[in-house]
């Protein structure tokens, strides 16, 4: 499954960046955790944009965008012609979050019902601590966008069906 969700995942995000933001997306190559310049700790604040998912699948999506990135992102797709606030760019991520990953589950499971959470995004300066995963699986993917990095992390487990009757 992981490589089938990998796939997914990976032309969710590049279709929705295309399509919504006119973007093309490249892999990223760099390793886990370290930007093309360095490691992120210390680096350019970031948006962290995350939402939870439940069907087949339950678990959550993360994306992490570089500030400046996410800002301009933001001042295009809401047409501005002076750049948008840092409240209008947590607005644009929420709402990125929700894209990507209702395109992701359309493209790896379409006959199943996903039920997407309310997506949240902060900004976040230097590493933030990872959160434990327990028996979750987690999938990482990394891309380049106008040479900048952005990470989508999905953590997930089988949902339990409950007790019928």
């Amino acid at each position: 499954m992981d490589e089938n969700l990998g796939r997914a995942a990976a032309q969710a995000v590049g279709h929705v960046f295309e399509t919504m933001f006119f973007v093309f997306l490249e892999p990223g190559d760099s390793p886990a955790g370290e930007d093309r310049d360095g490691p992120r700790e210390g680096a350019e604040a970031e948006m962290l944009g995350s939402l939870g998912f439940q069907g087949r699948l339950r678990g959550v999506l993360r994306l992490r965008i570089p500030y400046t990135l996410a800002r301009g992102l933001a001042t295009n797709f809401l047409g501005l012609e002076t750049p948008a606030s840092e409240a209008q760019a947590v607005d644009m991520v929420q709402e990125l979050a929700n894209m990507v990953c209702g395109n992701l589950f359309s493209i790896f499971d379409g006959q199943e019902v996903y039920r997407l959470g309310t997506p949240r995004a902060e900004v976040v300066r230097g590493a933030p601590d990872q959160e434990k995963a327990g028996t979750a699986e987690t999938l990482r993917l990394d891309f380049l966008a106008e040479g900048r990095k952005i990470g989508l992390e999905l953590t997930w487990e089988a949902a339990v069906a409950g007790p019928a009757g």
